[in-house]
């Protein structure tokens, strides 16, 4: 009798999880639905440039869907009301495919910094913002709009109210990435790629990430640091006692390290190899990074020679 009831309990609860899992499927599918009617309404149509603020990159089919708003211009993105939170500039042009779904996305990130510089050059104007550019004699030339230099590796933005200049600001490119996203006929994410360019459209970061039809979950990625040649290959497992395989490779294709994590934390098993490919230590620690997320673009001659404002990193509307 105790059988029969452990047998039924396991059925029940697996009946319960797998409704969950419907109802959690049809939830997303009406909302995806009342998305693509809004975009719609709208006028958003598909493959067309539309401009966004602060795009994120994502790896679930839910958020492939654009839930903030999009505009055809970028000029209404210039101020952005957020991005004085934390002084960064973040515009991405985006294309959507035929289900509505992101499938080309050009993003710059930009620093917000506060500069000293003369204010002689900007009496004679009019109450409003402005932006220049600078040339190799550090000569200022007006752009007409802000169309003219959202894709500039660097330019400065005047304010002025009441005659007064109240603002003198540098933005220099902190990242430059472009993302492109391909889907399987269910929709689910099919495959990411990455690239991210210096200044000069160089190509410093590429990655591919693939995914699983049915269960929408990544199932391999590969990663190069175009300047070093370093690389590696992530190979997601899921079982029991072992998620991930990471495979470490230098300039020369040769593999440095076999890294084992048993589970989706921080644990790692670093196995350090030669070039015969024999493991001579084992570390309890990851491998150092092929990349470095956190380092910005360099900023272009002259911006990089104007000091900041004595609060340049954080300051007030």
């Amino acid at each position: 009798m105790k059988k029969i009831i452990t047998i039924s309990l396991i059925c029940f609860f697996t009946w319960i999880s797998n409704n969950q899992s419907a109802f959690a499927e049809a939830k997303n599918k009406v909302q995806q639905i009342q998305i693509t009617k809004k975009l719609k309404a709208q006028g958003i149509v598909p493959e067309k440039v539309y401009f966004q603020y602060d795009f994120t990159l994502f790896l679930d089919r839910e958020d492939s869907y654009p839930e903030e708003e999009l505009f055809s211009s970028v000029r209404g993105l210039e101020n952005h009301p957020d991005m004085y939170e934390m002084a960064i500039q973040n515009i991405s042009q985006v294309k959507l495919n035929k289900n509505y779904q992101y499938s080309d996305i050009f993003q710059r990130e930009r620093n917000i910094i506060e500069i000293m510089y003369p204010t002689d050059s900007f009496q004679s104007l009019e109450d409003g913002i402005y932006f220049y550019t600078l040339d190799e004699q550090k000569q200022l030339h007006q752009q007409a709009s802000f169309e003219d230099v959202f894709e500039l590796p660097c330019y400065l933005r005047v304010e002025k109210k009441q005659g007064i200049v109240v603002s003198i600001q540098k933005r220099p490119l902190a990242a430059i990435t472009h993302y492109t996203y391909d889907y399987w006929p269910n929709n689910n994410i099919k495959q990411l790629n990455l690239k991210m360019y210096d200044n000069n459209h160089n190509i410093i970061y590429t990655s591919e990430t693939f995914f699983d039809q049915d269960t929408g979950l990544m199932t391999k990625t590969t990663k190069k640091n175009s300047k070093t040649g370093r690389s590696v290959i992530e190979t997601y497992i899921r079982e029991i006692d072992l998620y991930r395989i990471d495979d470490y490779f230098d300039n020369q294709g040769i593999k440095t390290n076999h890294v084992i994590r048993n589970d989706d934390s921080n644990r790692v098993e670093n196995q350090i190899l030669n070039k015969d490919g024999k493991v001579i230590k084992t570390k309890r620690w990851e491998p150092e990074e092929i990349f470095d997320f956190e380092k910005d673009l360099d900023e272009p001659y002259p911006y990089n020679k104007f000091k900041c404002h004595k609060r340049c990193d954080i300051f007030d509307l």
